[in-house]
């Protein structure tokens, strides 16, 4: 349990509690809160679990995640490639962030971290759509992967321009939640000045 005394996520409950929560998130906005195709939370997930969460959770969370979302809308063979990619994402979170301590520049290194895994995922599951087929759409040559990957583009944008969001939101959150209690006071003191501002203007 968190006692309050040592930062958050240092103990075995908050970052199970944390965990739970982006596993329900990834499900949920998986399978029925559909804000766009190929919008998702799971990379964002993955990646803060690296983060700030360690390598058991940066491997549990997207994989729990996928795996029962899978079981609601069902899947093929394509989810070997799907799988692979998100626990390869939570697992480059966990090198970067966590076992590094990259905490600083929290804006630019989480945009970074978002742009490389959507870039990542479209490579490596675009290849999977070309090596699985079994409908013959896509001939099993250099140009045929070409196909797909062009073929693949315009979700390669939704992806992207969801995880641009969602990914420095989550980082966000995650980093404000382990501030010592009187910066989390300070910030939200500065918002509500701000909102003030605004509400009076």
């Amino acid at each position: 349990m968190h006692t309050g005394k040592l930062p958050l996520f240092s103990d075995k409950g908050s970052k199970m509690s944390a965990a739970l929560v982006l596993i329900a998130t990834g499900i949920l906005f998986r399978t029925i809160f559909h804000l766009g195709d190929n919008i998702e939370m799971i990379t964002s997930g993955a990646l803060v679990s690296g983060a700030y969460l360690g390598l058991f959770w940066a491997i549990a969370v997207p994989l729990t995640s996928m795996a029962v979302s899978d079981v609601i809308l069902g899947n093929s063979l394509i989810f070997l490639f799907t799988w692979s990619a998100y626990l390869f994402i939570g697992f480059a979170g966990f090198l970067v962030f966590y076992k590094k301590k990259r905490k600083s520049g929290l804006l630019i290194s989480s945009l970074v971290s978002a742009g490389t895994a959507s870039v990542f995922f479209y490579l490596w599951t675009n290849f999977g759509v070309w090596y699985l087929d079994d409908q013959r759409m896509y001939a099993k040559t250099i140009g045929g992967l070409l196909d797909a990957y062009l073929l693949g583009l315009p979700f390669l944008k939704m992806n992207l321009i969801g995880n641009l969001v969602f990914v420095p939101l989550f980082f966000s959150i995650f980093s404000f939640l382990q501030m010592p209690v009187k910066a989390k006071k300070s910030i939200s003191a500065k918002y509500l000045s701000v909102l003030k501002i605004f509400k009076e203007s």
